[in-house]
């Protein structure tokens, strides 16, 4: 049976502004989420990626067969930007095929498509449409250090900075969620998604 193509949306948002807890809140809504960072880690684990990863930056990348070295990663990538792209030349085909399969099996009115590198690896441009989450940067770093008690205020900021910034973002975003002190994160979810359910009705 043929169905609609559901409406592809995508959702963004610097380190620490909440766009996990954005995005659950669709799930609980009952919106398809697809974790493209999550799919991706799995990916590492494809014997044939897992090959070319080796290759690329060595046996250290893995610390057993089920786990990545994160921070030995993100250490060399933070030392080396050009090796982020060619990990990604790796792995964003993989996870677009991936996202494929897994948009075809979809029925609902919209799907959300949750990626840190949203704009940054240019995903954006093949979505309908994007949502950004936003967040005062006090209020981010707040969020990190309490989530990430490894991690100090230098660091955080560095992350922060290396990332595009939301002023660079916004033109580019469909819509802003605000997930600050003074706006309501669910009656935005909710806004939004009623706004896409009908919209796509229509």
């Amino acid at each position: 049976m043929h169905h609609e193509k559901s409406v592809q949306v995508g959702l963004s948002g610097g380190i620490g502004t909440g766009k996990s807890t954005v995005a659950r809140i669709f799930s609980l809504l009952g919106v398809p989420v697809y974790e493209s960072d999550d799919e991706a880690k799995k990916l590492y684990f494809d014997p044939e990626i897992k090959k070319q990863i080796i290759e690329l930056i060595g046996p250290l990348a893995y610390i057993s067969d089920h786990q990545i070295d994160r921070s030995f990663i993100a250490s060399l990538l933070f030392d080396q930007p050009d090796l982020r792209q060619k990990i990604n030349a790796i792995l964003h085909p993989a996870v677009g095929k991936q996202y494929a399969q897994w948009l075809d099996k979809q029925t609902k009115p919209y799907v959300l498509k949750v990626a840190a590198l949203l704009f940054e690896a240019n995903i954006y441009k093949d979505l309908d449409l994007t949502l950004l989450v936003i967040s005062p940067l006090e209020v981010r770093l707040e969020r990190i250090k309490k989530r990430d008690l490894s991690r100090c205020e230098v660091e955080i900021r560095k992350i922060i900075e290396s990332q595009m910034s939301d002023e660079d973002k916004i033109p580019l975003a469909s819509g802003l969620i605000f997930n600050d002190d003074i706006h309501s994160l669910i009656e935005q979810v909710l806004d939004w998604d009623r706004r896409l359910s009908t919209k796509v009705t229509q």
